[in-house]
């Protein structure tokens, strides 16, 4: 048998009987002392269970051990550890310089395998995250331009365990957590397996709103989990699993996704525009904010429920196509949510407003996949998806009028902003019942050619799949309708702007996406590969409103993307060491991009963009004890074609390759969220006490170059170049029944870094920006955890 199937098959009964995946293994080798080396991880990132080193493409995974001692609690979390990934918030993620600027995120969310297209739970009792970075149209389908995330719950194992711990640190947070593992039919038998894990959160949110108590702060979190993990091995060659969990976020929290409170720059606070719009000055602390939506608005809260499950039939031998397993894994996700949002962080309504939404999601996908490793291996799938999404959205917005916006000369009246005579006009404006229920099919095939075993030649795999996508969107909306209620300031009876009739605008999108791939194993434990794959995100339908003008149906395009990789993966010092790195070329089409215009926040597809860059992973354990992990990109994401207006400068002059609609031409600019290099450090050593047990300390760093918000080009959306460290002390007793941790995170203490924005915070006042995401402050803390 070929030596690295020896190694596969050797690592899968490791990490099935309960070993980590972390660093640090000691792994038999025949005829010899033992020697350390580091162990090989084994994914599910091409929708069968490989070595990461083995995967044509780039690939992080990370245990649960190392997402524990690294304490991942968010994406944030994550996305420092790793190259080229950015993560705005617990939504917004960007790998290679590809985010989500408008519509659903370019990266494929999964749990346990499970397509979502929403973020999950809580980082608790995870057995694993695979992060793809680079399009994945083949296995992943829809929503991979820029890459897939899977994240695995640890799985119900054949012996009792029980165990907890409570985290208490700054911003008052408190952290209560919980597992137990149940084999019901006995220690040893994994016909019924069980394991249940809860947690219940509490903690002040990252910003200060000297109008409230810090316990109702804008991001204070007040939420908790529970879930149930149930698996079974039916047969030999059956086996099922089954998930559930609820999810509830509870008043006066929410998560930072549904309660959101924007701080004005520092520029805008320094303006006058907010004494301008009624509004009490506010600190030149940007961390401070004075907002009451929740007064006005109602109490946000989101939760979701979720359940799903797989089957996996491995079929011995059939003619022809030899063993072939078959799964079957789908399920259904509920989420409601009431979530309000202040732009302004005022005490007045200048930019406030709350969405009503409900959403159901139903997905099953179906694979049949042959374990011949005679030279030929195949993958078949089928991918069904549905989504229903209902929305009630109501916004006020205290905007700027001239007498020249209602077609009147400009008369003398009292100047209310800086730059001309005007009045300010409250409006009440709102969506009601918008519908947008969404299609998803997909059919796709794989195909692996082992050179080596097929023609006795070199040691070479080929990889080519291709996927047929049909997607089906639509925008059904009730009423849009927009009121006039006050005038600088003073109420009046609602003047109607807009009332809009019952609207749907239908759209279809049919796309073909695939991959090209080649590995060289030119010995044992290197590997070099050369990728071309093509991935989408789809397009979706799309009402546009403006008074007086009917109703017009712009459908959205679907993006693009055209992608080149070549990569080198190498084992060096002896299996001590293990070197990733990565080059990539992209052509990204058919940005969806959101601007704001006459009749609100409308979708373009922004041209075209060239993004290209170089990742590199390193790993080293020279010693047991002993444990480093570093990563760097650097990243080259620009446009080449994109006219659009950007809202924060007013009036401009229109540039030669537009047009008044989309004066400005944004050519040559930075995409949002794509610093030029980022890198990361985490070393680690473990004293061993003998009887008492072990001492490990760990630091950890993160650095990103400048980026800019809104990938607009302008000054006031550049983000500063940060670095972001956090050093931890962490005690195991010798039993590895008890683990004391404590902690300092954000050592800069750079809460004053904000990673996205919205302009113009005041409606027709240009230069007026809203700030949103900033890192947390310097936190100190401890966890203690038992295990039984």
């Amino acid at each position: 048998m070929n030596a690295k199937y020896i190694s596969k098959a050797m690592l899968s009964l490791l990490i099935i009987s309960g070993a980590s995946n972390s660093v640090g293994a000691d792994l038999p080798e025949q005829g010899e002392k033992k020697k350390h080396r580091i162990e090989e991880v084994l994914v599910t990132a091409t929708k069968r269970t490989e070595s990461v080193q083995d995967i044509a493409g780039s690939v992080s995974a990370l245990s649960g051990s190392a997402i524990q001692e690294n304490n991942i609690q968010s994406f944030q979390d994550l996305a420092a550890m790793i190259p080229s990934m950015v993560a705005v918030d617990e939504e917004k993620i960007a790998i290679r310089g590809i985010g989500k600027n408008a519509g659903s995120s370019p990266v494929a969310f999964h749990v346990n395998g499970v397509f979502l297209d929403v973020r999950g739970a809580p980082f608790y009792d995870i057995g694993a995250i695979e992060v793809v970075r680079g399009p994945s149209g083949t296995a992943f389908g829809r929503n991979a331009t820029s890459g897939a995330i899977n994240i695995k719950w640890r799985q119900p194992e054949s012996e009792f365990s029980t165990g907890g711990d409570i985290r208490l640190s700054g911003l008052e947070e408190q952290f209560f957590q919980a597992y137990l593992n149940i084999p019901f039919l006995g220690a040893g038998d994994d016909r019924l397996l069980g394991r249940f894990a809860a947690i219940k959160r509490r903690g002040d949110g990252t910003l200060d709103d000297i109008l409230l108590p810090a316990a109702e702060d804008p991001g204070f979190r007040d939420d908790y989990f529970y879930r149930m993990y149930l698996t079974s091995q039916i047969t030999d060659s059956l086996h099922g699993s089954l998930r559930a969990i609820k999810y509830s976020a509870t008043p006066p929290g929410g998560t930072n996704t549904y309660n959101i409170v924007g701080s004005p720059s520092l520029a805008t606070r320094l303006s006058g525009e907010i004494e301008m719009a009624g509004a009490e000055a506010l600190p030149l602390d940007i961390t401070k904010v004075r907002a009451n939506r929740d007064q006005r608005l109602g109490e946000p809260h989101d939760e979701f429920t979720r359940v799903d499950g797989d089957l996996t039939w491995s079929i011995p031998e059939l003619p022809i196509l030899g063993r072939v397993d078959v799964v079957l894994i789908g399920g259904e996700h509920r989420s409601e949510s009431f979530g309000s949002f202040d732009l302004d962080g005022t005490e007045e309504p200048i930019t406030e407003g709350y969405n009503n939404i409900s959403v159901t999601r139903r997905n099953a996908e179906l694979r049949f996949a042959s374990e011949n490793r005679d030279g030929f291996d195949w993958l078949f799938g089928m991918f069904w998806y549905r989504q229903t999404e209902l929305e009630d959205l109501k916004a006020y917005a205290r905007v700027f009028f001239t007498p020249e916006q209602f077609g009147a000369p400009s008369l003398p009246l009292p100047v209310t902003a800086p730059g001309g005579n005007g009045f300010y006009g409250d409006m009440d404006s709102g969506r009601v019942g918008l519908s947008r229920p969404v299609k998803s099919e997909a059919v796709f095939l794989k195909l692996d050619f082992d050179i080596a075993k097929l023609f006795d030649g070199p040691n070479i795999e080929l990889t080519a799949g291709i996927r047929q996508n049909h997607d089906e969107t639509d925008e059904r909306d009730q009423n849009f309708y927009a009121d006039l209620i006050a005038v600088n300031f003073v109420p009046i009876a609602p003047v109607p702007l807009l009332d809009t009739p019952p609207s749907s605008a239908p759209a279809e999108f049919d796309v073909t996406t695939g991959e090209l791939a080649g590995r060289w194993f030119y010995n044992e434990s290197d590997m070099a590969y050369f990728k071309v794959a093509t991935s989408y995100k789809p397009g979706r339908a799309q009402v546009i409103t403006n008074a007086p003008s009917p109703s017009e149906n712009r459908p959205i395009d679907s993006e693009f993307i055209d992608a080149y990789e070549i990569g080198w993966k190498v084992d060096l010092l002896d299996g001590t060491m293990i070197l990733n790195l990565a080059a990539f070329l992209y052509d990204y089409v058919d940005l969806q991009v959101a601007q704001i215009k006459p009749g609100g926040v409308i979708v373009d597809n922004a041209g075209a963009a060239t993004i290209k860059g170089v990742d590199a992973e390193l790993q080293w354990s020279p010693t047991p004890e002993f444990n480093m992990q570093a990563s760097l990109g650097w990243l080259d994401a620009r446009y080449d074609e994109f006219c659009g207006k950007d809202a924060a400068e007013g009036d401009v002059e229109t540039a030669p390759a537009c047009n008044d609609d989309n004066p400005q031409d944004f050519s040559g600019d930075r995409l949002p969220s794509a610093p030029e290099y980022t890198a990361a450090l985490t070393a680690r050593y473990t004293f061993n006490l003998d009887e008492f047990g072990s001492l490990t300390p760990q630091f950890t760093t993160n650095y990103s170059a400048s980026q800019n918000r809104r990938g607009r080009g302008n000054p006031l959306d550049e983000v500063d170049a940060y670095t972001n460290s956090s050093a931890r002390l962490i005690w195991e007793s010798s039993g590895l029944r008890w683990k004391v941790t404590a902690f300092v995170e954000n050592i800069e203490n750079n809460n004053d870094i904000f990673f996205a924005a919205q302009a113009p915070m005041i409606v027709n006042r240009p230069g007026t920006i809203s700030l949103l995401s900033n890192l947390p402050p310097r936190i100190y803390g401890t966890s203690v955890e038992v295990n039984f």
